[in-house]
């Protein structure tokens, strides 16, 4: 007879998205951010509409002005165009890095809660939602980190955009 040791591994899987995005503290800066917003917003439709009536004046000029004064009013419209184009990029981009890094923060607390709960209930493996196929639903813990995420203080500021 040939004894052999048998060895279960417990796994767990968790839905790191879904708590990111649903978090408490995830929805409470991304309406800040969306109230630090709508001023700026509100500026750039302004600056929008500008630009489209400036055009229509252009297309109305063309009939009045010479080819080189009207490619010179066109010019100026361009540039305006494309300054307003690259103040909307830095806007966006702005607040997705600012985005990004909260969910970093909160990325790297619910890392901290996994550790813990994977320590206390000697879990030996804990796969994202998105690294597995099918999993039973009794070893989803997507829920209990959330709960716990919510309940634990987490400081979150982000920088408003300055043009």
């Amino acid at each position: 007879m040939i004894a052999t040791k048998s060895y279960s591994t417990d796994v767990a899987v968790i839905d790191i998205n879904y708590i990111i995005n649903n978090s408490n503290h995830f929805i409470e800066v991304s309406k800040k951010i969306n109230t630090s917003q709508i001023k700026l917003k509100e500026q750039f439709n302004k600056k929008e509409d500008d630009l489209f009536k400036l055009k229509e004046e252009l297309e109305d000029l063309k009939l009045i002005l010479s080819e080189d004064e009207f490619n010179l009013k066109k010019n100026e419209y361009y540039k305006k165009v494309e300054k307003f184009e690259k103040d909307v990029s830095n806007f966006n981009n702005h607040y997705e890095n600012e985005i990004i890094n909260i969910k970093n923060i909160i990325f790297s607390k619910i890392s901290d809660l996994i550790q813990e709960y994977a320590s206390s209930n000697q879990i030996d493996l804990i796969l994202e939602k998105n690294q597995y196929l099918i999993a039973a639903e009794k070893i989803n813990i997507s829920e209990i980190i959330f709960t716990r995420l919510n309940e634990s203080k987490i400081e979150l500021k982000f920088k408003k955009y300055e043009n």
